[in-house]
């Protein structure tokens, strides 16, 4: 299984050998179609997997991308790159638990484990299906393999987070701002974990500071505004409350919070506005002319 694997991973250097020999020997374009067409026959014929994962990398079209991986996954090819490739896209497409299934059968192939980076995004699909032991228990490893970046510690921030342990997410998500302390994604996270804390003071430090570090901020509004509420800071918080609503309007995907919730709490901070009362003041009289005085007199 492992010579299978071998030959699927490693057949392109005939390719290459093919290719070097013709720059050298110049046997004409003839010559060389034939050689590269023979290569892709005997990769058909012989790793029909890698022909058709490679049929796939060379398309531009993502529905077809899909359609030749799951070609080459058909064929239950020795290598990984197929299943790999697959999991990657159904990850972005958020279909977690086909993307477990498919890293999950990837890791069960001969060979070299997973590459680190692999194994994060596996972490994530169990994180966002509600695994948390299994996602800590794969981030873990990487971290006692020496692998640590800030977005393994940001994944385990986050998966803690998800899990509930606060104090967990928090030390984990400020060990990944020390990889990059210009990414907001550490900071928006540290920034939540203190406001379900209920420390709105230091929420609202790190939201008004992801504000002014990213390019089109969304949701950061909201739950600025949803601090300064909290602070009574009134009209700070009707403020960026109306600007929330009004961008995740604009721009719903960049949200997690629909338009209806932001809308009513800026209707909330709205309410708690203090009435200013209109002052009466007492009208002036009208002075009479001399000539009404002198009308009246007559």
């Amino acid at each position: 299984m492992q010579l299978k694997r071998l030959w699927e991973e490693k057949n392109h250097w005939l390719l290459v050998v093919w290719c070097v020999f013709s720059i050298i020997f110049r046997p004409g374009w003839g010559v060389f179609g034939l050689g590269v067409s023979a290569w892709l026959l005997l990769l058909y014929l012989t790793a029909p997997g890698s022909f058709w994962n490679l049929i796939a990398t060379l398309n531009m079209n993502p529905d077809q991308v899909q359609t030749y991986l799951r070609r080459a996954i058909a064929h239950q090819p020795a290598s990984p790159k197929p299943y790999i490739n697959l999991a990657l896209i159904t990850a972005r497409k958020k279909n977690w638990t086909e993307a477990i299934s498919l890293l999950t059968e990837a890791n069960k192939k001969p060979g070299k484990t997973l590459p680190p980076e692999i194994r994060n995004v596996w972490a994530v699909c169990y994180r966002e299906t509600g695994n948390f032991e299994a996602a800590r228990a794969i981030i873990e490893s990487l971290v006692e393999a020496g692998y640590t970046n800030g977005k393994v510690y940001f994944n385990l921030a986050f998966t803690n987070y998800k899990a509930g342990a606060l104090e967990e997410a928090l030390k984990a998500a400020e060990k990944a701002r020390t990889y990059n302390v210009s990414d907001p994604d550490p900071v928006l996270l540290i920034a939540r974990i203190y406001f379900d804390r209920q420390d709105f003071a230091s929420a609202k430090d790190n939201y008004e500071w992801c504000i002014k570090h990213t390019s089109w901020p969304v949701e950061s509004y909201y739950w600025l505004g949803r601090s300064e509420l909290e602070l009574g800071l009134i009209d700070q918080a009707c403020a960026h409350l109306a600007t929330a609503v009004e961008r995740i309007t604009e721009d719903p995907l960049l949200s997690d919070v629909p338009q209806e919730e932001a809308q009513a709490w800026l209707d909330k901070a709205r309410a708690q506005r203090p009435q200013k009362e209109e002052e009466e003041t007492p009208a002036e009289p009208i002075p009479e002319s001399s000539a009404e005085t002198d009308a009246n007199q007559s």
